[in-house]
């Protein structure tokens, strides 16, 4: 069978600490020696490499990414509701989003290899995509979308340059885990509203987040619904304990923690009594309100929407 074309090619250079350059190299030639048309669409910067993409999304049979989450929430905004579909080869960071749809990691040799198969095939897997409605204007995502401390700690480890890999969240989230801090929020799920103080409420696709957390470890992208894991606000040493169950997923045993599953979610600040806790009084008096997060990029402000988009996005597998 022929192989379909073109395909275009986003690398991010910079991805994991320069690993992003060499997997693009190797991705590039091997798409060629196995017979794919390949255009490039990588730029000096990311808004370039957006635009780009955007230019060959309609005509390209696949958008591939070569990077991590950042990129491919990039490639995200430009495919999602269209034909073009998404392949990804992890060479990020956290490399979450194809953590959470079950794609290899690893080796470039082997996601190439099963996105060439995929292209030859004419297989996909249509997964679905959230759009988020603020005043910044419409967003799309893949894998979740963090409103309290936890986008805190994605916003700390981005500013980060060392350690590399996961272990950069892992520190992120005990910094910022001991000067836990609560958010007043009320949460609208398909016309169900709460009211509360939380730690968190991470409005999840896929499963996990900050390289590996399993947050919505039963969230599946492709079921039409959102998994929304709200997280009651804690002391910090209980915050701390938490943290440490949730790779494993245990985290989801708390009684601090429940789980709703919407289709439509809305996110508003709330204006609650500050509670005169000596650690709050420590970390600074009145809590600032996190910048929302989605799949580890900023998404504009509070109040937004987030709307499930069922099948909007073809994943080469």
């Amino acid at each position: 069978m022929s192989a379909p074309g073109p395909v275009g090619l986003l690398v991010n250079p910079t991805a994991g600490r320069g690993a992003g350059f060499t997997a693009g190299a190797r991705v590039r030639a091997e798409l060629r020696r196995l017979g794919h048309a390949v255009t490039e669409l990588s730029g000096p910067d990311l808004p370039a490499a957006r635009r780009a993409a955007r230019d060959a999304a309609g005509e390209a049979a696949a958008l591939v990414v070569v990077g991590g989450d950042g990129l491919v929430h990039a490639a995200v905004q430009e495919v999602a509701g269209t034909a073009t579909a998404l392949g990804i080869v992890p060479a990020g960071t956290g490399n979450d989003i194809a953590r959470g749809l079950d794609l290899p990691l690893g080796d470039p040799a082997t996601s190439v290899a099963a996105l060439s198969a995929a292209l030859r095939e004419g297989r996909h897997r249509t997964v679905d995509a959230v759009r988020v409605h603020s005043a910044h204007g419409q967003r799309w995502y893949a894998s979740i979308l963090a409103s309290g401390v936890d986008a805190l700690v994605n916003e700390r480890a981005n500013s980060w340059r060392w350690p590399p890999g996961p272990a950069r969240y892992t520190l992120a989230a005990l910094r910022e885990l001991a000067l836990v801090r609560g958010v007043a929020l009320r949460i609208e799920l398909d016309g169900h509203v709460l009211q509360r103080r939380v730690l968190l409420a991470a409005v999840a696709n896929t499963r996990c987040y900050g390289g590996g957390l399993t947050m919505a470890p039963h969230a599946d992208p492709a079921d039409g619904l959102l998994d929304v894991v709200v997280v009651d606000e804690l002391p910090a040493a209980a915050a701390l304990h938490l943290f440490t169950r949730l790779r494993s997923g245990e985290h989801l045993r708390s009684p601090a923690v429940q789980v709703h599953r919407a289709r439509t979610v809305r996110l508003e600040p709330l204006e609650l009594p500050e509670p005169a806790a000596p650690r709050a009084a420590r970390a600074g008096g009145r809590t600032r309100l996190p910048r929302p997060h989605a799949d580890g990029e900023p998404v504009g402000s509070l109040p937004l929407t987030c709307e499930v988009a069922p099948a909007a996005l073809h994943v080469l597998a």
